[in-house]
């Protein structure tokens, strides 16, 4: 079973050791050896990439890569660059690892699973206003875009070919490249399923830029969809 994980990560100096440590736990405690980490820095200005180079320094299988500032360029930069026939993507507030045991199962068949804010057993103890916001854009999806599942952005498995196949084809740069990722990769018929997660503020939340950001990402996300 050969994993990569990527972990966006962008100016979070305050808990950047412990999301890696708490992946790193796991491996060890499923006795998982074939796997990198690729840890992708993108813009960041406090101390992340310290932090995280003396964590790759203890473990040759964590590895730093650099994009571009802004999230859908670091996804971009690490999908790139991923070895591993299954590819999960977690977030530095936002991992669940029990994600990477789904590779064991071969995603029951799927060829990408989703970990879903709004799936039923999904507890999302985020504050409400966030909450309405990730249910107005998952209605916005399926009304306008035929979107098929119940949440694009976050944490995902893949598998490679699915990757291989639907990279290319983005066009997004920015914190919607992960939804315009999904959508195509339903457009081109891959089976995807839903998996519950639980999500909770790590660090107090970027909403506020996220928020002012939405309009030209959902405007762009439909240009590039239909180019």
């Amino acid at each position: 079973m050969n994993i990569t994980i990527l972990l966006p990560a962008r100016n979070e100096e305050a808990i950047i050791e412990n999301t890696l440590n708490d992946i790193l736990k796991f491996l060890s405690k499923r006795k998982i050896l074939d796997y990198e980490l690729l840890v992708i820095i993108n813009g960041t200005t406090d101390k992340t990439e310290s932090i995280v180079d003396k964590i790759a320094s203890r473990n040759k299988r964590v590895k730093i890569i650099k994009s571009r500032p802004g999230y859908g360029n670091a996804l971009r930069a690490g999908l790139k660059q991923a070895e591993g026939d299954y590819i999960v993507i977690f977030n530095v507030d936002f991992y669940d690892p029990k994600m990477i045991d789904l590779a064991k199962i071969d995603l029951y068949g799927k060829d990408f699973i989703v970990g879903s804010k709004m799936a039923h057993w999904s507890d999302d103890k985020r504050p409400f206003t966030r909450r309405l916001v990730s249910r107005f854009f998952n209605l916005y999806l399926k009304v306008i875009h035929g979107f098929r599942g119940s949440d694009t952005h976050g944490i995902k498995i893949l598998k490679r070919e699915v990757v291989k196949a639907i990279l290319p084809k983005c066009k997004t740069n920015s914190g919607i490249f992960d939804t315009e990722f999904v959508l195509r990769a339903q457009y081109a018929g891959f089976k995807f399923a839903d998996f519950p997660v639980v999500i909770e503020e790590k660090r107090p939340a970027r909403f506020k830029n996220r928020l002012l950001q939405t309009p030209k990402d959902m405007i762009d996300l439909y240009v590039s969809l239909k180019l």
